[in-house]
């Protein structure tokens, strides 16, 4: 079983043989939404209970590392600006613009979820 990134869900894929060639072949069991991590119904539906707990494994695993990966881009915030500044230091007005516009709508929308949670 694999599983394959598809905009907002994650497409969940079993490999089978094929009787008449001997290959083996793709066959997409369902989804799995991105945001939420939420097994669609298709996907339970299509799946052997030692398959879900695989993909119940899965799912855990990628929460986990994605747990993680928010943590770290926290905590190297400061740093991640810090070099932007500099790089921000030695670019053009034309190519420094567009990214400072959506760097300073970022730091609004953060001030205002840290001011929610009592961090400010």
């Amino acid at each position: 079983m694999h599983f394959r990134f598809r905009g907002n869900n994650i497409q969940v894929v079993k490999s089978q043989l094929d009787p008449k060639t001997g290959k083996a072949k793709s066959i997409p069991l369902g989804s799995i939404n991105r945001a939420n991590l939420a097994v669609s119904e298709k996907l339970s539906g299509n799946c052997s209970p030692d398959e879900l707990k695989e993909i119940e494994a899965w799912v855990s695993r990628y929460r986990g590392v994605d747990d993680l990966k928010h943590k770290v881009a926290a905590l190297t915030l400061p740093e991640q600006i810090a070099a932007a500044m500099q790089w921000f230091k030695q670019a053009s007005p034309d190519e420094g613009r567009e990214p400072a516009e959506e760097i300073l709508a970022s730091i609004a929308i953060l001030r205002r979820m840290l001011n929610k949670r009592g961090l400010v």
